[in-house]
């Protein structure tokens, strides 16, 4: 009987066991993005296949921080299963679905506004939630040995034959983000002639660029998106058609302004580091290296 009784109590502690592997095995890939409302939401159906390729383990999901653009999408969803969710909401609801192997990984490219709202919602998660595992990445550009990699990646988009404005998002004067902008312009200036790198917001200064446009000899002046997704600013704070835009203010100059294209599966779009082959596998990586698969 006391051996009936332990065959017992193993099979019980054997099945307990797997049902706790069980439960540890059920992992989610986080990746976080700011967010778009415009077709530019093609480069988060490219990224997506690749993420689930490099952790086929994990189920991929996508929140957006951007409060306006969630609101400005949900308006036309109705189903509240297909809503996009905050990171917070996300992480509640993957709490919720039982998983308890959560890698938060974002699209964001500086260490900025987003990533700090992000990071703060994963830690109040993780503080209030033991239970389940959570990875955290920083963006690449708040780790000082990826800066040369990412600034390499840009070698196709530089043109040669034409002064080439790096356009960054940029973020209000006085956070500390902006070490890591000008840490970016200084690296593009080393690594390639007769390029600037400039700030639709704050600093790096994209008046002081532009005078240094118009004092160019070359005529063409090609922009590159640096941002994850070529939205609204590359539609039209970069290439509109507004007098303040970019493009305009190049024209008045008497120069020829002019942006890179690729192709997506939404047809031909502005080229933006998410679309971008050689940035993507360098975040692909960044990924791979800091997180269990």
């Amino acid at each position: 009987m006391n051996r009936l009784r332990l065959i017992v109590a193993f099979l019980l502690l054997c099945l307990l066991a797997g049902t706790a592997l069980g439960a540890e095995s059920k992992k989610a890939f986080m990746l976080a993005a700011f967010g778009t409302s415009t077709e530019a939401s093609v480069t988060f159906d490219e990224m997506v296949p690749l993420v689930k390729k490099a952790f086929p383990d994990r189920n991929v999901v996508i929140p957006y921080t951007s409060s306006i653009i969630r609101e400005k999408l949900n308006k036309d969803i109705a189903d509240p299963a297909q809503k996009i969710l905050s990171p917070a909401e996300m992480l509640a609801r993957l709490k919720e679905q039982g998983y308890t192997d959560i890698a938060v990984a974002s699209t964001i490219v500086f260490p900025g506004v987003e990533h700090q709202k992000l990071k703060q919602a994963v830690k109040e998660f993780a503080a209030k939630n033991r239970d389940v595992k959570v990875t955290y990445l920083p963006p690449m550009l708040e780790i000082p040995a990826l800066l040369k990699p990412v600034v390499n990646s840009l070698k196709e988009s530089v043109a040669n034959d034409a002064f080439t404005v790096v356009v960054t998002h940029g973020t209000h004067q006085g956070h500390p983000v902006e070490k890591n902008y000008r840490a970016l312009a200084k690296a593009v200036a080393e690594t390639y002639p007769n390029t600037v790198v400039a700030s639709l917001e704050g600093l790096p200064s994209m008046e002081e660029a532009m005078k240094r446009v118009a004092r160019q000899p070359l005529k063409e002046v090609r922009f590159v998106v640096f941002m994850f997704v070529a939205g609204d600013h590359a539609e039209n704070d970069i290439a509109g058609e507004e007098e303040d835009s970019l493009f305009s203010q190049v024209k008045k100059m008497g120069k020829t302004p002019s942006i890179r294209y690729t192709e997506t599966l939404a047809g031909t779009r502005f080229h933006s580091l998410g679309l971008d082959q050689g940035y993507r596998t360098l975040l692909l990586n960044h990924y791979k290296s800091n997180i269990d698969r």
